[in-house]
């Protein structure tokens, strides 16, 4: 029995991946996801300063992004243009003398995570950041109750500076009216600091702000779930369940035909 269950979940899991993969390709997806894999070499190359090479694959992104049909891809102008400018401002970056490294790693990085979130329908990169802005909110929070305004200044810039890496990427991903509301919400956060701070005002905001970061997160990533995936678990689970209760049944059978023979 323990074999069969095994070939069982072995072949659900190979039609599983195999579909996905069919599917993927079918879909004409593999020249963008070349281009989103693009991207990553540019930033590794920009991290070790190969700032040369890292522009001849900018260059090399440019030539291949041109190429692409953007009406069978299902390219947004809101999406196109998001590229297009973070693309520009990488160039920039890359290529511009006066740029520091730290510089020139940030707006490589918006560019990365922008075509991230184009190309991966599953958990794109800019989720990772949940932790680190989750975490920013709760220190200007504490700097402030604390009485230490220098200190939660200097948490609050963080926290803007990380929000702005992630933003084109969330012009992709997200909902306009989310988009919204997150962006008045940093807003009025920052406008808070420049106007003079009511201690109780703030913290509000901030609980508020923690609440609902956490939400629209949860919401991505129960958007962006892999279906494939979630079928294989399912496919999985149904086995697990048929097994156990082909083995309860039989068992109960064998103890019951036990019982008649005493009697």
């Amino acid at each position: 029995m323990r074999q069969v269950f095994i070939f069982i979940f072995c072949i659900c899991l190979y039609m599983s991946t195999a579909g996905y993969g069919y599917a993927t390709e079918v879909n004409g997806q593999h020249t963008w996801k070349e281009l989103n894999q693009t991207t990553d070499h540019v930033l590794q190359l920009v991290k070790q300063e190969k700032f040369e090479e890292a522009k001849q694959l900018l260059d090399y992104f440019s030539d291949g992004f041109i190429q692409l049909d953007f009406k069978a891809e299902g390219f947004t102008m809101n999406e196109m243009r998001t590229i297009t400018m973070t693309f520009e401002q990488s160039v920039e970056a890359v290529t511009a003398a006066e740029k520091s490294l730290d510089e020139r790693i940030y707006t490589v990085t918006t560019f990365r995570l922008a075509v991230d979130a184009l190309s991966s329908e599953h958990h794109p990169l800019w989720l990772q950041s949940e932790g680190t802005l989750l975490n920013q909110l709760a220190l200007i929070k504490q700097e402030h109750q604390n009485g230490q305004p220098e200190a939660m200044q200097h948490r609050m810039n963080t926290f803007l500076r990380h929000y702005q890496m992630i933003r084109p990427a969330l012009t992709i991903d997200l909902e306009p009216h989310l988009l919204q509301q997150v962006e008045s919400q940093v807003t009025y956060l920052d406008n808070l600091r420049v106007d003079g701070i009511n201690s109780d005002k703030l913290t509000a905001h901030i609980e508020m702000m923690e609440a609902d970061f956490a939400k629209v997160f949860e919401r991505v990533k129960e958007d962006s779930a892999d279906p494939s995936l979630l079928w294989v678990m399912i496919t999985i689970g149904g086995m697990i369940v048929l097994s156990l209760s082909y083995v309860g049944v039989k068992k109960y059978r064998a103890e019951k035909g036990k019982v008649r023979m005493k009697e």
